[in-house]
C-alpha cells in the first residue's frame, strides 16, 4: 500500500516531530477555528479554544489509529476540548440560563445571496444565546444525541430539548422571513 505524504506527515507528528505537527496545525488551524468558533462568545476565545484545542489534538494524537478519517477525529476533539474550555473558563451556571426570546435579531452584515447563505446561516446560529447556539451545534452540526449532549453538559435531556427547540424555531422564522 503506497503511502503519500499527509500519512507521513501524520506519523512524524504521532512521533513528535515539531515541523510535521506544524504543518497539521497549518493544513486545519482554519477548519477547526471554524469549529471552535461555534461554541465560542468571540474571536479572541475561539482562537483560545483552538489553541487548547489543538494542543489536545496533539498530545492525543498517537491514540489515533487511522479508522476513519483524520480531519473528523480532530473535530470530535475540538469540540471537546471546546466544551471544556467553557466548563474551565466560564460558570457553566450560565449556559444553564432559560432565555425567553422567542425572537433572534439579525446582525447587521447577513446577506442572504445564494453565494453567502452558509456564511450567512453560521452567523446566525453564532448570534443565538449561549446555551442555545451550543445545544444546537452540538445537535444539529456535530449529530450528538440529546443523551450525548446531556451528559457532555451535565444538564436533564428535557432541557437540552427546549433549548435545541428553540433555537431552530428562531432560525426557521428568520430563514423563512428573509429567504422569501
Amino acid at each position: 500500500m503506497p503511502t503519500n505524504d499527509k500519512d507521513i506527515t501524520l506519523r512524524k507528528a504521532q512521533k513528535g516531530n515539531r515541523k510535521a505537527q506544524k504543518a497539521l496545525y497549518d493544513e486545519f488551524r482554519v477548519y477547526l477555528f471554524g469549529v471552535a468558533s461555534l461554541y465560542a462568545n468571540s474571536k479572541e476565545e475561539a482562537e483560545d479554544m483552538l489553541l487548547e484545542g489543538f494542543y489536545r489534538i496533539l498530545k492525543d494524537l498517537k491514540s489515533y489509529n487511522g479508522k476513519g478519517e483524520l480531519r473528523a477525529w480532530m473535530r470530535r476533539v475540538m469540540v471537546n476540548s471546546s466544551l471544556m474550555y467553557l466548563r474551565k473558563y466560564r460558570k457553566w451556571e450560565q449556559v444553564r440560563t432559560y432565555h425567553t426570546e422567542s425572537t433572534l435579531s439579525i446582525p447587521d452584515n447577513i446577506d442572504f445571496t445564494v453565494n453567502e447563505r452558509v456564511q450567512s446561516i453560521l452567523i446566525l446560529i453564532r448570534s443565538l444565546p449561549e446555551p442555545q447556539r451550543i445545544i444546537f451545534s452540538l445537535k444539529a452540526i456535530e449529530g450528538y444525541t440529546y443523551k450525548e449532549i446531556a451528559e457532555k453538559l451535565s444538564i436533564k435531556e428535557v432541557t437540552l430539548r427546549s433549548h435545541y427547540m428553540r433555537a431552530r424555531q428562531s432560525l426557521q422564522n428568520v430563514l423563512q422571513k428573509e429567504l422569501k
